[in-house]
């Protein structure tokens, strides 16, 4: 007993399983790690133009073509000093020379960059390819059937653009982030290229402008939209966990719970920006990739002995929780009692989630790294809770004593009502049995999970 007593899985006493070893963590508290807030100044981007050179390093074959593909780079843009640009120009062409072509992913990559005198080996660096076309997007009438089909690769123009921090030692968490953004960069490109470029005279045939490579407009004169779209990828990629924080407050736990709870989001009441900031924030908390591995085929049905539904199909369902902000100047008329902004139906929670909101509102809210690592930590500490649940009723399916320790642990762990729930999207018939009788002592006794 006093083992299970000492043992909650509570947020305030994670044990993290690393390499088959049980370490223990007193809290859910992220290592130390230098500051990432955004309104420093050590943040930086950089746009490059690649240009293809191709050279021939085998013609001896008749069948096989060997060539060697190296890429130049020019820059477009860059708020870097001069040294660091060309730092950061060597490691990129270091990094698209390893391919025989350009890489579609992005990456992240640690560089040392020298800057203002101090050379730092922590930058972290994602760079990604941009591709656009570098033919008139609207004049499709003038391009037949046989040229359209000789634009090829070559015949795109590919850029790459850097964002580089040199102090937000995880920004690989933000992977979706910066993917989503590089993507809303193709098109200031492609505007760009289409006014810049020199439209081919229409008295040229059609051959011989599929046999010649197109001519890439000089962007050295770049927009200022795509200069800003540059400037405020921090604010864009990294600011929305900072905006979600500040606006929602401490009612920041019921957002937790329905991120955990694999719920559908209904948002009322706030901009269209502030909506999206928060429905980023929601699925950095969301298991939704768990529910699906756990999620059960639907031609399998797990029944559970003794219940009244013997075809019942154990599964998550996923509630619908709406969320309706009030106007500021309506919270001031209110009293002092009921100044919240944030309505939530229904208005749910458990200890973990409460824990969760209280340290994260302990927090730097400018952290955004500290913060992201955090968020991962409780999805963590949720799947550990999760997987010793598991340990413990499978072992109570034969030992009585275990039996109560199930019970115990979802009495301490702060949301075993929720545990509950995943339990069931696998469990096997015996596992699920033992859960019904749980259940049925926990509603006979009216017992609290959260």
């Amino acid at each position: 007993m006093a083992d299970s007593a000492s043992d909650t899985s509570s947020i305030r006493n994670v044990e993290i399983e690393t390499s088959g070893v049980e370490e223990k963590q007193g809290g859910l508290d992220v290592p130390e790690k230098t500051s990432g807030k955004l309104g420093d100044s050590k943040r930086y981007y950089a746009l490059y133009a690649v240009h293809p050179q191709r050279k021939l390093t085998n013609t001896e074959s008749d069948d096989v073509d060997l060539q060697e593909n190296s890429q130049s780079l020019s820059v477009i843009a860059t708020n870097l000093i001069a040294a660091a640009e060309i730092d950061l120009r060597k490691s990129i062409s270091s990094w698209l020379s390893k391919d025989t072509v350009l890489p579609r992913k992005g990456r992240f990559a640690s560089i040392g960059l020298n800057l203002e005198s101090e050379y730092s080996s922590s930058a972290i660096c994602y760079s990604s390819i941009v591709e656009s076309p570098a033919t008139d997007p609207l004049d499709f009438q003038n391009v037949s059937a046989e040229s359209s089909s000789s634009v090829s690769a070559e015949n795109k123009q590919h850029f790459v653009v850097s964002f580089i921090s040199f102090h937000d030692s995880s920004l690989d968490l933000f992977r979706n982030e910066f993917d989503q953004y590089v993507q809303g960069l193709a098109p200031l490109l492609d505007k760009e290229l289409f006014v810049a470029c020199q439209t081919p005279s229409k008295s040229a045939n059609n051959s011989a402008l599929a046999d010649k490579p197109l001519t890439f407009p000089d962007l050295s004169q770049l927009g200022t939209g795509i200069q800003t779209y540059l400037e405020q990828w921090p604010t864009a990629v990294l600011g929305y966990l900072t905006r979600t924080l500040q606006f929602m407050g401490a009612d920041i736990e019921h957002l937790i719970f329905a991120a955990l709870s694999n719920a559908s989001l209904h948002i009322s009441g706030t901009t269209n920006e502030m909506e999206e900031d928060i429905r980023r924030f929601f699925r950095c908390c969301s298991l939704s990739s768990l529910v699906e591995q756990l999620q059960p085929d639907n031609t399998s049905h797990k029944s559970i002995t003794g219940s009244s539904d013997s075809a019942e199909l154990w599964q998550l369902q996923a509630p619908v929780v709406s969320l309706t902000f009030k106007p500021q100047e309506q919270v001031a008329q209110e009293s002092s009692s009921s100044d919240s902004r944030v309505i939530m139906n229904p208005l749910r929670s458990c200890t973990f989630c409460r824990n969760a909101a209280d340290k994260l509102m302990s927090l730097d809210v400018s952290n955004v790294t500290k913060i992201r690592d955090f968020l991962e930590s409780i999805k963590l500490a949720f799947v550990h809770n999760l997987n010793k649940l598991k340990r413990f009723l499978k072992q109570a399916e034969v030992d009585y004593y275990d039996l109560y320790r199930s019970l115990c642990y979802l009495k301490k762990c702060g949301c075993g009502e929720l545990l509950m729930q995943y339990v069931k999207l696998d469990g096997e018939p015996e596992t699920l049995s033992v859960l019904a009788a749980l259940e049925i002592f926990i509603k006979d006794m009216n017992q609290n999970l959260t």
